[in-house]
C-alpha cells in the first residue's frame, strides 16, 4: 500500500501555503494565529504517533478551509486555535485575536471533566456551537478531518464511538447549520458529503466485524 504521510502531513508545506494565503490576503488574525498555535503545540503529536507533529491538525482545518473558498480571517484564526485553550493551557484572553475568535474558540473548547460528563453536558456543547457560525463551520471541519484520519491510529472502539457520535450530534448540527448559515451552504454541503461517504465505510466495517 502507498505511504501518503509524506504527502499528507508535510507541516512545512502547510505552515507555508496558510502564511502566504494570509499574506497575500492581508489575513492579520490568521498570521498572527499560525505561530501562536505552533509554539503552543509544540512537542505534542497527533494522536500518539511521534512522526506527526500535532500542529498539523490545526493547520490541515485551515487548509481544508481555504480550499472551499473561505477566506474569511476570522475563520482562519479560529481553525488554527481551536485547540489551544483545551490542550496546551492558553487562557482566551492570551489568543492573539478578537473577540469573534475568542468566543468561537471558547465555544469549541470543552471544558468539562471527561470522568464526570453527562449527556446534557455534551448536548449543550453542541447546542451552544450551532448558535455561532463561524465556531460550527470549524466544528465540521475538524470532524471531517478527525475522521479522515482515524483509520490510521484510532482502536476499533473508538473507531465505533466517533461513528456514534458522528450520527447522535453532527448530522442534527449539519441540519441546523444549513437552515441557519445559508452563505456556508456550499461548503456544508461538501464537508457533509465527505463526512458522509467516510461513515458509510466504517459503518460497514464495523458490521462485518
Amino acid at each position: 500500500m502507498m505511504d501518503y504521510t509524506d504527502v499528507l502531513f508535510d507541516t512545512d508545506f502547510l505552515y507555508g501555503f496558510i502564511r502566504d494565503f494570509a499574506t497575500a490576503n492581508s489575513l492579520s488574525q490568521t498570521l498572527a494565529a499560525l505561530p501562536f498555535a505552533a509554539a503552543r503545540h509544540g512537542g505534542q503529536y497527533r494522536d500518539s504517533k511521534e512522526n506527526v507533529p500535532y500542529i498539523v491538525h490545526p493547520m490541515q482545518i485551515a487548509f481544508h478551509a481555504i480550499a472551499l473558498g473561505l477566506v474569511e480571517d476570522d475563520l482562519l484564526a479560529v481553525c488554527l486555535l481551536h485547540d489551544v485553550c483545551e490542550d496546551c493551557g492558553v487562557s482566551y484572553i492570551e489568543l492573539p485575536a478578537g473577540e469573534r475568535v475568542m468566543k468561537a474558540v471558547k465555544l469549541l473548547t470543552k471544558e468539562w471533566d471527561h470522568d464526570s460528563k453527562t449527556d446534557e453536558d455534551e448536548q449543550r456543547y453542541y447546542d451552544d456551537i450551532a448558535s455561532d457560525p463561524t465556531a460550527a463551520m470549524v466544528k465540521l471541519l475538524d470532524r471531517c478531518n478527525n475522521v479522515s484520519s482515524m483509520a490510521s491510529a484510532f482502536s476499533k472502539k473508538r473507531i465505533e464511538k466517533y461513528v456514534n457520535e458522528t450520527e447522535r450530534f453532527y448530522i442534527p448540527l449539519i441540519r441546523s447549520m444549513l437552515n441557519d448559515y445559508p452563505q456556508y451552504r456550499n461548503q456544508i454541503m461538501a464537508v457533509s458529503y465527505q463526512i458522509g461517504s467516510i461513515m458509510a465505510v466504517y459503518e460497514r466495517m464495523l458490521k462485518s466485524g
